[in-house]
């Protein structure tokens, strides 16, 4: 096996190494940090790039806390687990910088003036209320990163305590009762309202019913469920649910849908989340990092303090929305799945106490195919004095900045997980929006995501 020697100069998106070989082709070593001389074996190759993996580091980075770990058995999606906190901050606030400068083509001169320093966690590990988790020969664990074997990591950079101890007491059943019934099990839950929603994931292709019958003979005859529930009482939580969801096909596997049922209790739970009460239903999205999405949402509450309407499209659940609602103003939520706006409608009740459940409204209707004027005009809905934007990962549609231009709106709150696609948004956004504050994130320690929070104001508004 032929070894290439390769000097590590920066990060990429996904956290993985670049360097150059000798040939002066980029290449990419997931496990290194910038400064590392490591030796490398060709993966993958293109005319373009390369892809390597690391067998050996020569030359150590300052930065690392940790022994090298071969790519290959990393689990768990955290590409910065063995890099300090204070290096994960700098490079992603570079990151979120290279990006505006490079992609948006800002000056270096205006990002001095308005980037701010990324939001540090105050804790920096088991911060994960949301754990997705596969289940292999009777272990519960994440897979590796290139295979479907579960590998090792440390428990404690990313969940709960009582996730790690509820996975014991499922392997400890599994051990006296094995089973192929199940092949992933999400833990969900709150150390604010001490709650805690179990789903067990079956990709078995049989019947539906045949599957739910054999879950429920298998958890009544194991005491699977008394299990759990006994873990969680013990450490003064409570288990909420126990579900079943049926993923029989990729699609259903990567979107985390299909049928589910609840074998024991409601399939949801409760979380206090900017001193309001939110309902978490099993498949909805809510932030991962409670104590950091608070942080980022009173970012966002600081571009609506002085809005009277505010709009918050891709509102999902409504938690940011409503999180940020202040007395006397009016919050209308956009989102196109009606199970969110189901459960929008549900945690309107549920966080305002029913006071101000007359000052919000949520529609469920597309972003992009949403004609706001002819709904301003039926009374549908308000002139926004501030829009909140929280699109996926691709960013906003050509067709909702144009939106969003037309819309008029005084204040503009941009909350983005991208920065490469935040800085192509803000590109055209800065054409009619002035950018106030740039603001990134950590809701993902020791993972090479970043969040960003954007502050606008309109350029010579006029209604």
């Amino acid at each position: 096996m032929e070894l290439t020697e390769v000097k590590i100069t920066a990060l990429g998106n996904e956290g993985q190494g670049i360097g150059t070989l000798p040939s002066g082709k980029t290449c990419f070593v997931a496990g290194v940090f910038p400064g590392e001389v490591c030796l490398c074996e060709i993966s993958s190759e293109t005319s373009k790039y390369a892809v390597l993996d690391a067998r050996e580091v020569t030359k150590t980075s300052p930065d690392r806390i940790a022994p090298f770990v071969p790519a290959d058995e990393v689990c768990g999606g955290l590409p910065y687990a063995c890099l300090s906190y204070e290096a994960q901050k700098r490079t992603k606030q570079n990151r979120v910088r290279e990006c505006l400068e490079r992609i948006g083509g800002f000056n270096p001169e205006f990002l001095d003036s308005v980037m701010k320093p990324i939001m540090a966690a105050d804790k920096p590990f088991r911060y994960r209320n949301h754990m997705q988790y596969a289940i292999r020969g009777g272990k519960v664990g994440l897979l590796c990163a290139k295979s479907d074997e579960l590998g090792s990591y440390d428990e404690e950079l990313i969940e709960y305590e009582i996730f790690s101890k509820i996975r014991v007491a499922v392997e400890d059943v599994f051990e006296r009762a094995p089973t192929w019934l199940f092949d992933g099990l999400v833990l969900r839950g709150s150390l604010n309202t001490n709650e805690i929603l179990a789903e067990f994931v079956s990709s078995s292709d049989q019947p539906h019913e045949v599957i739910l019958r054999d879950a429920k003979t298998y958890i009544e005859a194991t005491g699977l469920a008394v299990a759990i529930e006994k873990t969680c009482t013990e450490n003064d939580f409570k288990l909420n649910g126990l579900l079943l969801r049926i993923s029989p096909n990729k699609l259903s596997k990567r979107t985390r849908t299909g049928l589910r049922a609840a074998l024991t209790g409601v399939d949801y739970y409760d979380e206090i989340f900017c001193g309001r009460r939110f309902r978490i239903k099993a498949g909805s999205f809510f932030q991962v990092n409670t104590e950091q999405a608070e942080k980022l949402a009173n970012r966002a509450s600081d571009a609506c303090k002085e809005a009277k309407v505010i709009y918050d499209l891709y509102c999902g659940c409504g938690t940011l929305g409503l999180a940020i609602l202040r007395e006397g103003q009016k919050l209308f939520g956009i989102e196109v799945v009606p199970e969110a706006i189901e459960s929008a409608k549900i945690n309107r009740a549920l966080a305002t106490n029913g006071s101000e459940a007359s000052n919000c409204d949520f529609l469920c209707k597309d972003v992009l195919k949403a004609d706001f004027n002819s709904l301003i005009k039926k009374g549908k809905i308000l002139p926004a004095d501030c829009i909140i934007v929280d699109p996926p990962r691709k960013g906003l549609d050509i067709g909702v900045i144009k939106k969003l231009q037309e819309l008029n709106a005084p204040r503009i709150c941009y909350i983005s997980c991208d920065p490469a696609t935040l800085a192509r948004d803000l590109k055209m956004l800065a054409q009619t929006y002035k950018i106030e504050e740039v603001t990134p994130c950590d809701l993902f320690p020791n993972a090479s995501h970043v969040e960003t929070v954007v502050l606008m104001s309109k350029v010579n508004t006029t209604r």
